[in-house]
């Protein structure tokens, strides 16, 4: 694990064209092992604000990614002033959250905002991994970490990490209430993620040593 960031924080934004966008999406799409049915995989804020019904909604978990801070953030929780970081999934591990079913009725505009939402400017690469739940194994669309991308920050040390969190602040707010939103949807579901919860106690004492 590297000490400093793979790549230091952007002074520009990468913004995808609205082509560039829809190709991608058209693109994973056909990749898709299910076509018949699709899941997402809410690992950070979908799991509390999907921003749609889902037809049904399961815990579940990745056996071969695992839930980390691992790129730049410069717009909704940080800026290039204080810049944050924000979550992705990485390669390895293990990852517990929830997949949402993708209703039919609906699902090219629900695609679209989604895209919107993730891959305005390609910091993620849409990626279809087997979810594992109660009731049996889903193929899931989640968002691994494009670590091409010029706002790849990479896995820094958890000390490292806290204390950008703690002083990063965006036009959505500040880093550090995303990570406490986090939490508190993991622990809503009943998901022990041992990690995030060790970097958010570290975020606190952070932010109590400079009040």
């Amino acid at each position: 694990m590297p000490d400093e960031p793979i790549n230091p924080p952007p002074t520009s934004f990468v913004e995808w064209p609205d082509e560039m966008r829809v190709e991608n999406l058209r693109d994973t799409l056909a990749a898709s092992p299910d076509p018949d049915t699709l899941w997402v995989f809410g690992a950070g804020s979908l799991i509390w604000d999907p921003r749609f019904d889902p037809d049904e909604t399961r815990i579940a978990t990745l056996a071969d990614h695992r839930r980390a801070f691992s790129f730049w953030t410069i717009r909704a929780r940080g800026s290039f002033e204080r810049p944050g970081l924000g979550l992705a999934l990485e390669p390895g591990g293990t990852c517990e959250g929830v997949v949402f079913r993708v209703p039919e009725a609906g699902r090219e505009g629900i695609l679209d905002a989604l895209w919107r939402r993730e891959m305005s400017g390609g910091v993620y690469v849409p990626t279809w991994a087997q979810a594992h739940t109660e009731t049996g194994k889903v193929w899931a669309l989640g968002f691994v970490a494009n670590r091409g991308h010029q706002n790849y920050a990479g896995q820094l040390p958890v000390e490292i990490s806290a204390r950008i969190i703690a002083t990063a602040l965006g036009t959505r707010g500040t880093c550090h209430e995303y990570l406490s939103l986090l939490v508190d949807a993991l622990e809503d579901h009943g998901i022990e993620d041992h990690e995030t919860f060790d970097l958010h106690q570290r975020v606190q004492r952070e932010l109590k040593a400079v009040t």
